[in-house]
């Protein structure tokens, strides 16, 4: 399981988890957000309940009551639902298979890629319902930051620093 949490900014965060407890969600979020400032908005899964009462707020949306987004509050998970979908268009497109020990870093890789791209352009759909009413959406056309503008952001924090190579054949600093 992955569990996904987004933020309204657009960033987002992701971990394996083994299963979808509260005991298991909620030490992952609260190292991940303050609950005195924060509004939690969650899909209409059990394992929120508990954790909403830690929260500043709580608001949520019921899929399988055809509820998908909340206009009285602005509730809705379609961005922790975006990153989800990124996941699993990564598995098809990309990595085909995940090994148990290295899903959390295609997870990490995925997020990351996530959180380091810009908006290029906004657009703006406007339409009238059949009963007359003018609507109006706008989405927001993203691209990935290019591949050295990353290297630069991920290496400079890198200068006069060490780095060896972990147990697991990752990147760590000498104390590994």
């Amino acid at each position: 399981m992955i569990f996904v949490a987004a933020s309204r900014d657009g960033q987002a965060r992701a971990r394996v988890v083994s299963d979808d407890k509260r005991t298991t969600l909620e030490p992952v979020l609260l190292e991940w957000v303050n609950p005195a400032t924060t509004s939690l908005m969650t899909d209409g899964s059990k394992s929120y309940i508990g954790l909403a009462k830690t929260m500043a707020d709580h608001q949520s949306v019921i899929h399988s009551q055809k509820g998908y987004a909340n206009p009285e509050t602005g509730a809705h998970v379609n961005t922790a639902e975006a990153v989800i979908s990124q996941v699993q268009r990564a598995l098809v497109g990309v990595y085909h298979n995940l090994g148990r020990q290295h899903r959390q870093r295609y997870l990490d890789e995925i997020v990351w890629r996530w959180n380091h791209r810009e908006p290029v352009r906004e657009v703006v759909k406007q339409w009238t319902t059949r009963a007359g009413v003018a609507r109006e959406k706008s989405t927001t056309i993203w691209r990935p930051i290019p591949v050295v503008d990353q290297m630069r952001v991920l290496l400079q924090g890198a200068v006069g620093k060490q780095v060896r190579r972990s147990k697991e054949y990752g990147l760590c600093r000498p104390l590994c």
